[in-house]
């Protein structure tokens, strides 16, 4: 009964792992694709048609945060930190230039980037898990890896009563 509710730590680990390559993989292509594809000029450019925020620096914040932190993701390396700019990207995305054409993408709409800020906000708040660079380096210079709180030895114990 306990996995209806808990799963087996080294299995949530792996499938999370699947979840950081895939979600660094699709914003390493799409951070690719606006450095070396579009170019930071355009980007600029069309955050200022957009009416994003100071487009001078949410043109640049865009690329190269979807291109650097895709990569930190893909590595499990400074793994929250990517996962921290790119929700930002993905929440900017979603606010500026989705939020009024409703949620299909055929119609322009958020489904998209809101999948993409909920993931990546999701690995913002799990971390990069134990298959990470970050795991290696934590337990390595003696951040050793969270630890869970024990379970209680007794029910009453759980529940905070005397009796």
């Amino acid at each position: 009964m306990k996995y209806l509710v808990r799963s087996d730590a080294a299995l949530t680990d792996a499938a999370f792992l699947l979840v950081r390559i895939c979600l660094g993989a699709v914003f390493l292509v799409h951070g690719w694709d606006k450095v070396a594809g579009e170019g930071v000029a355009a980007i600029v450019a069309s955050n200022r048609e957009l009416g994003i925020p100071l487009p001078e620096l949410s043109g640049p914040f865009l690329a190269y945060g979807e291109l650097i932190g895709g990569a930190l993701l893909l590595l499990g390396v400074a793994t929250r930190a990517g996962a921290a700019a790119l929700t930002a990207i993905m929440i900017g995305a979603w606010v500026f230039v989705h939020s009024g054409s409703g949620l299909m993408i055929q119609n322009g709409g958020f489904e998209y980037v809101m999948v993409l800020a909920v993931v990546s906000l999701l690995v913002l708040a799990h971390g990069p898990g134990r298959f990470s660079v970050d795991a290696l380096l934590a337990a390595r210079f003696g951040g050793a890896a969270e630890t869970a709180s024990p379970t209680p030895a007794t029910p009453q114990e759980a529940t905070g009563s005397p009796h």
